[in-house]
């Protein structure tokens, strides 16, 4: 999380680390998940505005990320908070992150990304088309990252129909 902050992606403020205990204490964020307001907007055709807000804060953050080499390992709407008061995006969840700079690293994440909208949020419109407009302009790797994610989707498809 730090070097995420580092990258200029908004994460939650480590406070404390105590090794003997084994604990870590981080900032409370007052918000809420993007899984809550995606599923509200779905529900009630809601404001395309905010939903077009929220996609490009997450592709402007996942291209910071992937570009400063850092893979989040579990991009899902539950891992993204909107704080209160500023409408900014806070990843969370950096459990599953490593550094990586090879683009397939940075493809399977998105992919995952791509999977948890179509399973959660397919009322939404297509929101990764968004996402990635958004990426597209952020990331200076954009293109290999590109390339990469449809072989990605190549083989996710293959594992689907196969079983």
């Amino acid at each position: 999380m730090t070097k995420a902050r580092r990258l200029g992606v908004s994460t939650p403020v480590l406070y404390a680390v105590d090794p003997i205990l084994y604990t870590l204490t981080f900032e409370y964020v007052e918000g809420c998940s993007v899984k809550d307001i995606l599923l509200e907007i779905g529900s009630n055709d809601g404001d395309s505005k905010q939903l077009s807000d929220i996609a490009m804060q997450i592709g402007v953050a996942i291209g910071k990320l992937h570009d400063g080499g850092l893979i989040h390992g579990d991009l899902t709407t539950s891992n993204m908070l909107i704080r209160n008061g500023t409408n900014d995006l806070v990843l969370i969840d950096f459990g599953l992150s490593f550094t990586s700079t090879i683009p397939e690293d940075k493809a399977v994440d998105l992919y995952v990304l791509e999977r948890a909208l179509l399973s959660m949020h397919s009322s939404c419109g297509n929101l990764m088309e968004l996402i990635l407009a958004s990426y597209r302009k952020t990331s200076k790797q954009w293109s290999s990252t590109s390339n990469k994610l449809a072989q990605v989707r190549q083989r996710g498809r293959k594992r689907t129909m196969v079983g």
